[in-house]
């Protein structure tokens, strides 16, 4: 297991002392000041000429290139980011049609809190809210996507009720019992799996039910949140990359978690966020700050530990995939059915700079 870790991580690392920069920036997104430095970013990395839509739709693109050239049927799910399901053809008349390419990309969309969750853990949206929501993943079911639900409730009967209102909506449910790093559990209601049952999943349009954990180092050991795991019949099973931040799952444990206690074969995905760096990460570098590299920018929302990035940065791309020294890469090596691609509501942060 060390040695797995190490050489992940050591791999890693010396991709990316080869991308750091030293410079300081200042980057400006619609005409606003996003961060502050000594030095002006070159014009290419800034600026209303850049079309943050386009440019996050092709950073997943890329990354599904690069997983399925490993694996021809690897799995790569989006969590959240149902405005780049279209785009804009008339700014004039606000004009949309499907991003046809994005969508064939794609295997399907995970929607955050579409019952509970939006305001806070437990808290119903409006019917409006799941309206406007629905709304906008229409064109996701019309282009034949699997469309998860993610909610964040533990009452029984709100569980029960966002599980109601997603298969209503020939949707794939799953209620976590706790929001961010607290959803570090498996959920105590319903006690089996929605849909439980014994076959083998192939593909994502076979998936009946799914599980997402966001922290595994509540579960005691790698070997024992693999077992864990293990112990279930979920379809299909979502986790961090690493367990206790620095520590890898290991190959063996993630074969051991595709597997259901039935025995049927399942996919595991890798859960990872693409829009900003995590200074936990092992591949942050401690002279790392706002401005340096500079593609790095300022806090992540409500987070005091992520940093958005420049995600169509060349850096940042050669951190998460492209080369055996990627993230992706050491992802692929641990044996990860798929991947599940987190942060990609930044481009919106960009467009919408207030």
């Amino acid at each position: 297991m060390k040695r797995s870790v190490l050489k992940f991580c050591t791999t890693a690392l010396v991709a990316f002392t080869m991308l750091s920069s030293t410079a300081s920036a200042q980057v400006i997104s619609q005409g606003k000041i996003l961060t502050d430095g000594e030095e002006d970013s070159k014009a290419i990395y800034t600026g209303p000429n850049i079309d943050y839509s386009h440019e996050m739709r092709r950073l997943v693109q890329n990354i599904a290139k690069y997983g399925r050239k490993f694996k021809r049927d690897f799995i790569v799910l989006t969590k959240g980011g149902r405005g780049l399901l279209t785009k804009v053809i008339d700014v004039d008349q606000l004009i949309t049609s499907p991003s046809s390419v994005y969508l064939q990309t794609i295997d399907g969309v995970i929607q955050p809190n579409l019952s509970y969750g939006l305001d806070g853990f437990g808290e119903a949206l409006t019917e409006k809210e799941q309206g406007e929501i629905l709304q906008d993943l229409q064109v996701a079911k019309d282009t034949g996507l699997n469309v998860f639900t993610l909610d964040f409730a533990s009452k029984p009967k709100d569980v029960d009720k966002a599980i109601r209102f997603a298969t209503k909506n020939k949707f794939i449910p799953y209620v976590a019992p706790g929001m961010g790093m607290r959803n570090n559990k498996l959920p105590n209601w319903p006690k089996r799996p929605y849909k439980e049952n014994a076959h083998t999943i192939t593909n994502a349009q076979s998936i009946k039910n799914y599980v997402l954990i966001d922290d595994s180092s509540r579960f005691g050991t790698a070997s024992e949140y693999a077992m864990k795991i293990h112990n279930t019949n979920y379809d299909m099973v979502i986790t961090p990359v690493f367990h206790h931040r620095s520590q890898t799952l290991g190959r063996h444990n993630v074969r051991k978690m595709q597997f259901k206690k039935l025995g049927a074969r399942r996919p595991v995905l890798a859960y990872i966020d693409i829009g900003a760096a995590d200074v936990g990460a092992y591949y942050w570098k401690e002279n790392w700050r706002m401005g340096n590299p500079s593609w790095v920018l300022d806090l992540a929302p409500s987070s005091s530990d992520k940093y958005l990035v420049q995600y169509w940065h060349p850096s940042w791309h050669q951190v998460l995939y492209g080369n055996n020294m990627s993230f992706l890469y050491g992802i692929m090596k641990e044996g990860y059915d798929g991947i599940v691609l987190d942060g990609i509501y930044a481009h919106e942060l960009f467009e919408n700079p207030e």
